[in-house]
């Protein structure tokens, strides 16, 4: 005896669900499917489609799901939420948060909405505007630990460091075992100087989680603030072993070799750095600088210019290239591009110039005396 199509259209819905929560996505679809054919105007089932279907990443068809969904009924605060997580993982915060209103419009109370919603307006750069709305959400659930960690950063994006780090302890209090937030915590205090810190962090960030690359690049940094170049290099290493590929990482091993002496295996790892990404011009940059130093002037040269082309502002190329014209005694060319860098950052490249052992065949210039008095001419 054929059962009711209803009952039918349950039983396959009620499969879907099941799959959905063992994260068997296709199968889930071809049950909720089979479940729609049958019964159209389950919006449940339409969300539970585009819920399967966000997973897969497949977002034009999730997003028509959760559509169809809401067209049946409209008040499903889940499938709300669920749309307007998918829309920021596209990218479409200003989307996104209309769906998040849409549910404080209804539950005025739903913590996650105002969550989400601040989440999505730190992408829009709306960073004060997104602080209320963690503080709203935490006034509903004070244990809700992703916005204390989500404040933090909203608050650091604004400059408030020390603020940010109260934060991030609050959410840590909560949940200590978020590598996230540990991490997260480790950058504030780097970016503070205060490395000893921020070593401690990103150790508890790789305690947690071992192959916590970023985390194993900036202890390296933060170690590199003490000058222990030994443990930086280590660091280093255990990132590239994690991640072969890690531009960075290869980068900043370039680095530290050049700084105890070792310039040839620094360019064999700068160019290991452009081998996993070719427009990593930093890695170009550091490339022509090792190679001056080499005293391959030609070659240095165009490294320097690959790094401009990629950042015609950087800098530290432009800074780089009138070094590279100095060591040649070319000083005309060698005063003009110090001069652009100075203007650039002015902190940074007049005390370089104005300490620089290797600059001394320009201390006679005129141009570049007034420059070092601090009159760009």
């Amino acid at each position: 005896m054929a059962q009711h199509p209803e009952t039918e259209a349950q039983i396959l819905f009620e499969k879907g669900n099941q799959c959905l929560a063992a994260r068997q996505f296709e199968q889930a679809i071809i049950h909720l499917d089979a479940s729609l054919n049958l019964s159209a105007q389950n919006a449940e089932a339409w969300g539970c489609r585009g819920l399967a279907e966000g997973h897969l990443k497949q977002y034009k068809q999730a997003l028509i799901s959760f559509e169809k969904s809401l067209a049946i009924n409209s008040d499903d605060l889940r499938v709300w939420l669920n749309r307007g997580i998918l829309l920021a993982e596209m990218g479409q915060h200003e989307k996104a948060i209309f769906s998040f209103d849409q549910i404080i419009l209804r539950k005025p109370n739903h913590y996650e909405a105002w969550g989400n919603r601040a989440t999505s307006l730190i992408q829009l750069c709306r960073n004060q505007e997104a602080i209320g709305c963690y503080d709203r959400a935490l006034q509903i659930n004070p244990s809700y630990y992703k916005a204390w960690s989500n404040r933090g950063n909203a608050l650091v994006n604004l400059g408030r460091l020390k603020a940010g780090i109260f934060s991030f302890n609050k959410a840590l209090s909560l949940q200590p075992d978020d590598p996230e937030v540990w991490y997260n915590k480790g950058c504030v205090y780097l970016a503070m100087e205060n490395y000893k810190k921020a070593i401690e962090s990103y150790e508890k960030s790789i305690e947690i989680q071992p192959s916590h690359v970023s985390a194993w690049l900036n202890k390296g940094v933060a170690l590199a603030g003490l000058n222990r170049r030994e443990d930086e290099l280590a660091c280093y290493d255990k990132a590239i072993e994690i991640d072969p590929n890690e531009t960075h990482a290869w980068n900043n091993r370039g680095l530290v070799l050049r700084q105890m002496g070792d310039t040839r295996s620094a360019i064999a790892a700068y160019e290991q750095a452009l081998q996993c990404e070719p427009k990593n011009y930093e890695a170009w940059d550091n490339r022509g600088y090792a190679l001056i130093k080499l005293g391959q002037y030609q070659e240095a040269l165009v490294s320097i210019e690959k790094a401009l082309k990629l950042k015609p502002d950087h800098a530290n190329s432009i800074y780089n290239k009138g070094y590279c014209y100095a060591c040649q005694g070319k000083v005309t060319l060698a005063v003009d591009y110090i001069a652009q860098a100075i203007q650039l950052n002015p902190q940074k490249y007049l005390l370089a110039a104005k300490t620089d052992p290797d600059l001394e065949p320009l201390r006679t210039d005129r141009r570049f005396q007034a420059i070092l008095r601090g009159s760009l001419i």
